[in-house]
């Protein structure tokens, strides 16, 4: 072979071409790996590019989704007193004014919604005819003579009647306040036709409203901004704070077109920004991130590729000499055999040399070798690419539904075109279930129930298991045959019961598996899982071991005024006795807190939930007013906030805020010590004592020789709430106890409890527990016929 090599290498025109051949080869091979390397850097950043996009997407539409909300329900507030008959007709009165039954009316629906709502600051009314505004706390007075007259230029560029946010400077009059904005949404009135003859007018919490502790867990570096609709001026969600004008002008040139997502220099360093506006509100919300974080793994993919290419274009010069020797090795043979005629005979080739058929054929079995080798890793690797596609049929809204059945004939998962359905098996208290068992044992428990539900799911209906990681396995279901819907219902009704009882028989754990309706399309697949998801949040109120088919829950309407409306109650009650001396009254408080909670089927779960835990901020945020520093890190509101996502039930959320309330009282009561009573303590006895009486609190700060706004304040500040609702509470409490326990008339109880009115009476009675009197008693007293008497 040397000499071979030796004699082939001695001819000059041989050796040149030789090596321009080699040359040519290592260039290509150069050339090609700098590409696949230069495009497998652009295509690895472009992957972490998008998938942050689509994160951040995802974490602003929730975020999007729980501040529309917030906002609505501001704005249905403004909308409700727009349509009233009384404000249609105050707006209607000329010079003099509205009348005052009129006012009366609006002033009770304006009081109640700043009542019941933690995020207004301040609600008024404006009738232009008459020049008047009226507030919630005021009278009517004149719009130069009210605390906050900024707002009526803002009024006066409004044409048409619409609803509209401003974000505005705190007018000079409140320039102590914390803040230097003020957030207000202006609905110009009548609700329709023109022209323009007044204006609800609604001042915001914004401390309240964009420090929601439901916005955590972002990546560190991250911020998520809330700006206004007309791009004037921006909060930072995560702290409350308005973000800086230098800051904001950045991102603010982009938000005038529709872009929604880009890349600037910011703060010394290259940020990215996703950008979402809400379609309800005007709101807008931006997702900033710091480019360098994204890149992060990129790099590490960059570093590998340049490494990668290096030993590439080594083996590749190796290969390509090699190569280059077996191509020329049948000419060098050529020429050995026309020098050396003796050594060999002339028809046969040198020892140790391949023809070109046999090196073409020694190429074709290599390959064939290793396409064998491919479909043996395709083979080992088609139960992981089955799981891509069930995990794909419950995001994915594909558009064409043969196209999916297409895809479930290439995964080598045969169904039929009789319908499908989505069953999703629920651990119950899987908090606990984390802690009992390992990594290992939740995985093999897991693969267990969904194979267990998947046999048990035979017969009638084809399934195939999605396994997840999570606390939820899920079931894609096929109908073996065309059945009636109801037979449908029916049978799955059943296979639910029986996959519930058997892994508790089997595995003494409790789940609940909520059921999907029949879709007839594989496009439609999707949403019967959102429908099985839906149908499993009764287990909040129903409890584990639940099995909740879809067409069993009643629909869910909006929200529940009234609820919200008596929660407010409920927290006002708890925070006027988080300090007192009683400790059965705020038990009593309690357990009204947790029948309440228990009524409120009807309403979604988290909402439930994130309402029990402004609450909790609620009851936190007073016990640092009254003088308790959080000495537990579990006491901090992060750490309450984590403790509230990991409940499953209705009752173990009020239990949660039941436990923590108690031992806020046990501390605020422990430490406290003894001191002369103060002003509001006073006028607290004194209520206690006269409630039943014309009491005022202008009489009770002229006899106590202060200012009533100052006495005012003392008192909000003392119980949370003002001096008007804190007698018309212990009023209607009387009531309501002389209703259920005496045979008094009426009229009589109405007079016990300061009511000389009985029409009053009647009327605040029916609007703040939302029946009569009357109605109240044959609810909670009816009267009963005692048989040893003649009637």
């Amino acid at each position: 072979m040397i000499s071979l090599i030796q004699s082939a290498f001695s001819n000059f025109k041989f050796r040149s071409l030789f090596f321009r051949i080699l040359f040519i080869q290592i260039v290509l091979v150069a050339m090609t790996a700098a590409v696949v390397g230069f495009l497998g850097e652009r295509y690895s950043q472009n992957v972490v590019r998008d998938e942050v996009t689509r994160s951040s997407m995802q974490v602003l539409e929730q975020t999007r989704r729980l501040m529309d909300v917030l906002l609505n329900e501001v704005d249905q507030i403004t909308i409700r007193l727009a349509q009233n008959m009384a404000f249609s007709r105050a707006l209607e009165a000329g010079l003099e004014g509205p009348a005052k039954p009129d006012t009366d009316t609006i002033h009770d629906m304006m009081l109640e919604s700043y009542i019941s709502s933690p995020y207004i600051e301040s609600i008024s009314v404006y009738y232009a005819r008459s020049g008047l505004m009226q507030s919630a706390l005021t009278g009517l007075t004149k719009v130069a003579d009210s605390d906050d007259p900024e707002w009526f230029p803002l009024y006066a560029s409004m044409h048409r009647t619409e609803g509209r946010w401003f974000v505005r400077p705190y007018s000079k009059t409140r320039a102590s306040q914390l803040n230097e904005t003020q957030v207000t949404l202006i609905r110009t009135t009548p609700w329709v036709g023109t022209p323009i003859n007044g204006a609800v007018i609604v001042n915001l919490n914004q401390q309240a409203l964009f420090q929601s502790p439901s916005i955590h867990l972002i990546r560190p570096g991250e911020e998520i901004w809330m700006v206004s609709p007309d791009a004037s001026l921006a909060y930072n969600i995560t702290t409350g704070a308005v973000v800086s004008d230098k800051e904001f002008a950045v991102v603010g040139e982009h938000l005038t077109d529709r872009t929604t997502a880009f890349t600037s220099h910011f703060r010394n360093a290259d940020y990215s920004f996703t950008a979402l506006t809400s379609p309800y509100s005007g709101w807008k919300y931006v997702n900033l991130i710091p480019t360098v974080s994204l890149y992060k793994s990129g790099k590490a993919i960059q570093s590998f590729m340049l490494i990668l290419m290096v030993f590439s274009i080594g083996i590749a010069g190796v290969f390509a000499f090699f190569i280059s020797l077996k191509i020329y090795s049948p000419i060098y043979s050529l020429v050995q055999l026309v020098n050396n005629k003796k050594e060999e005979r002339r028809d046969q080739p040198p020892d140790g040399e391949k023809s070109e058929v046999t090196m073409l054929f020694d190429a074709f079995h290599s390959l064939k070798e290793k396409g064998s080798e491919l479909e043996v890793q395709l083979r080992d690797n088609w139960p992981v690419l089955q799981q891509s596609f069930l995990q794909q049929l419950i995001q994915e809204q594909p558009l064409d539904a043969e196209e999916r059945l297409a895809k479930f004939a290439y995964y080598r998962l045969p169904v039929t075109r009789h319908g499908f359905f989505v069953c999703v098996l629920r651990i119950d208290n899987y908090a606990s279930y984390v802690k009992k068992y390992s990594s290992l044992d939740q995985s093999s428990i897991r693969y267990f129930i969904a194979k267990a539900g998947s046999e048990l799911a035979g017969g009638a209906f084809r399934s195939y298991p999605l396994h997840t990681e999570s606390r939820d396995m899920i079931l894609i279901c096929n109908l073996e045959a065309a059945m009636e819907r109801e037979d449908f219902r029916e049978r799955a009704e059943a296979v639910a019961a029986s996959i519930v009882s058997s892994i508790d028989s089997y595995l003494k754990l409790s789940i609940s598996v909520g059921v999907g309706d029949l879709k007839e399309s594989a496009a439609d697949i999707g949403i019967s899982y959102q429908e099985a998801v839906e149908a499993l949040e009764h287990r909040a109120f129903k409890g584990g071991g639940l099995i909740a088919p879809i067409w069993m829950q009643q629909a869910r309407g909006p929200a529940d005024h009234q609820f919200f409306r008596k929660l407010g109650e409920a927290k006002r009650e708890l925070l006027l006795h988080l300090r007192s001396e009683q400790p059965d009254r705020l038990e009593e408080a309690l357990d009204r807190l947790y029948e309440l909670a228990l009524q409120a089927e009807g309403l979604s779960f988290p909402l439930l939930r994130h309402s029990l835990f402004q609450l909790v901020v609620d009851v936190f945020q007073r016990a640092s007013e009254l003088g308790l520093e959080p000495s537990r890190t579990d006491m901090e509101l992060s750490g309450l906030h984590e403790q509230m996502q990991w409940l499953e039930t209705v009752e173990q959320a009020v239990r949660f805020v039941q436990d923590y309330v108690g031992a806020v009282h046990r501390q605020l009561y422990s430490s406290r010590t003894e001191e002369p009573p103060s002003v509001a303590r006073q006028i607290l006895d004194y209520i206690q004592l006269n409630f039943d009486k014309d009491i005022s609190l202008g009489g009770i700060a002229d006899q106590l020789k202060l200012d009533p706004s100052y006495v005012s304040r003392l008192f909000r500040q003392e119980i949370s709430m003002t001096f008007t609702d804190y007698v018309l509470m212990l009023r209607l409490a009387k009531a309501k106890e002389l209703l259920q326990h005496s045979k008094l008339a009426i009229k009589e109880i109405g007079a016990l409890v300061g009511y000389a009115n009985q029409r009053s009476f009647n009327r605040i009675f029916k609007k703040y527990e939302g029946v009569t009197p009357g109605e109240y008693r044959d609810i909670h007293a009816p009267s009963k016929l005692a048989g040893d008497q003649i009637y």
